[in-house]
């Protein structure tokens, strides 16, 4: 009897631990809005002195309102002299109108935020922007192209 019950335990134990597998394996997962890298040319590095914090900051294209769809803040890394990784999901993004679709093109900005607050771009922050991004692109490559 003791024999039989021990081996119940360990079938519902097992049972128990492949449903957690796949329920881990199969869960919803977030789509990634854009993904891809931030490149900062050598001739801007001691521009980039001293400013930690990145935003990227996505507008959809068929939208007529100037404001964001979303924006994600980062700290930026010590060796810029590396392409910076990042990815927007929407776990990671500051929606600004959770109740819009989700954009099927995007305009993607990044800045390198000298006074780390956000809002409109302010003189020494460094800033790229590439358009016509398709939602769920993964390779996007920015490239930091201008001093304000």
């Amino acid at each position: 009897m003791k024999r039989i019950t021990l081996i119940g335990i360990i079938i519902v134990a097992l049972v128990a631990i492949i449903a957690i597998s796949v329920a881990i394996n199969t869960g919803e997962k977030s789509p990634i809005y854009v993904a891809g890298t931030v490149e900062l040319p050598s001739e801007m590095r001691a521009e980039a002195e001293g400013i930690q914090t990145m935003f990227v900051t996505v507008f959809d294209e068929e939208s007529p309102m100037p404001m964001p769809y979303g924006a994600m803040k980062e700290r930026l890394p010590a060796d810029l002299t590396k392409p910076i990784e990042f990815s927007l999901t929407k776990e990671k993004m500051q929606i600004m109108n959770p109740d819009s679709r989700m954009p099927r093109y995007m305009r993607v900005k990044v800045r390198f935020d000298k006074d780390g607050m956000g809002g409109a771009d302010q003189p020494g922050d460094l800033v790229g922007i590439v358009e016509h991004v398709q939602f769920g692109a993964d390779n996007v490559r920015l490239k930091i192209q201008q001093k304000i």
